[in-house]
């Protein structure tokens, strides 16, 4: 039988990403604190880049964001280079964190940052996230990109846009619009004033306590539960799954299976 060399053999940092949280301290090997804040007075948005790790943001009083978190890294070069760094342009203040731009070898290699994040409660905020689990309380949150990780989003007092790629969706309690497009994983939403989902491949859809509409524009499979909705729901396109529809003041309109 022929054995395939390991002197090329490298395990990405997404192999990681499933361990149990005790199982992960053993890998973090190198591990330092992370600081960064910067003065809002003027600014108009905030944008947060994250790379991989958990993110959670959340309100603060003042007028200065605050950014902080544990950066873990299977080499010391690796985590010298994993900041987080926060920046004004214009009026647009930004916090992104930088991770190395390539790691090679043989092993194990991973650089990443749980960052914590407190943003001044009148700002709209956007955020970018790679992977990792992001959780949103009580800010102005706009728009949420993320390609990997479950999102949770509690007490939003404005409109608000998700676009997802894989992992759970969950909203509580959104004063405004809650708009998705999501590949994979199941959207949970408890109390908004309007839901639109545009697209969701995969997973079930839960929506509960909406004030206004619900329109799903493209369902392709997973069940799908709406009740207790004000005024109208319409499912345009559901390519399969169980629908359990009920408590409904306004129309329903739903395809035939």
């Amino acid at each position: 039988m022929r054995t395939l060399p390991l002197t090329r053999l490298a395990l990405p940092l997404l192999t990681l990403a499933s361990m149990p949280a005790g199982a992960w301290d053993l890998y973090c090997k190198f591990n330092a604190q992370r600081e960064a804040s910067i003065d809002t007075t003027g600014a108009e948005r905030v944008e947060i880049i994250a790379r991989g790790g958990d993110l959670h943001v959340r309100p603060v009083q003042g007028g200065r964001l605050q950014a902080s978190g544990k950066a873990c890294a299977s080499r010391e070069e690796y985590l010298a280079q994993t900041q987080v760094h926060a920046r004004r342009q214009g009026q647009v203040v930004q916090v992104f964190v930088q991770v190395p731009e390539e790691m090679q070898g043989v092993g194990v290699f991973y650089a990443t940052i749980d960052l914590d994040v407190q943003v001044p409660g009148e700002l709209p905020v956007d955020v970018t996230d790679t992977s990792g689990d992001t959780t949103i309380d009580r800010v102005r949150l706009a728009r949420l990109t993320d390609s990997s990780g479950d999102i949770m989003l509690r007490d939003l007092p404005s409109d608000v846009e998700i676009s997802d790629s894989s992992g759970d969706i969950r909203v509580e309690n959104a004063a405004g619009r809650v708009t998705v497009t999501d590949s994979s994983g199941d959207i949970v939403v408890r109390g908004a004033r309007e839901v639109l989902i545009t697209s969701d491949s995969s997973g079930d859809i839960d929506i509960e306590r909406v004030a206004e509409n619900v329109r799903i524009e493209n369902d392709s499979s997973g069940d799908i539960e709406i009740a207790g909705i004000g005024r109208d729901v319409a499912v345009l396109v559901d390519s399969s799954g169980d629908r359990r529809i009920s408590q409904v003041k306004g129309a329903v309109t739903v395809p035939a299976h």
